[in-house]
C-alpha cells in the first residue's frame, strides 16, 4: 500500500440523487460548494466511488429520483 492509498481526497457530486446514493453506501459527506456536495474518500476508495456512481444510474433509486423530479414539474390543476 503507498501513502496515496491512505491519503483523504475530497470528490464531488452535483446530482442530488447520486449525492443521497453514496451516502447511504457510507461516504462521509463534508460539506457543499454551490450545488456540489463534497465528499471525503481515501485514495484506494476512488474507482469504488465513481462505480457507485454508475451504478445509481442503473439502480431503482434512480428511477425513483427522476419521478419525483417528473411529478414536480405537473402543473396545479384546480378544476379537480
Amino acid at each position: 500500500m503507498t501513502d496515496t492509498d491512505t491519503d483523504t481526497i475530497t470528490r464531488s457530486v452535483s446530482d442530488l440523487g447520486a449525492g443521497a446514493y453514496l451516502l447511504m453506501h457510507g461516504y462521509k459527506v463534508v460539506g457543499r460548494h454551490g450545488k456540489d456536495i463534497l465528499f471525503e474518500i481515501s485514495g484506494n476508495e476512488v474507482e469504488e466511488f465513481e462505480t457507485l456512481q454508475l451504478e445509481y444510474l442503473r439502480s431503482e433509486f434512480h428511477r425513483f429520483d427522476a419521478c419525483i423530479m417528473s411529478l414536480k414539474k405537473i402543473q396545479d390543476h384546480r378544476n379537480i
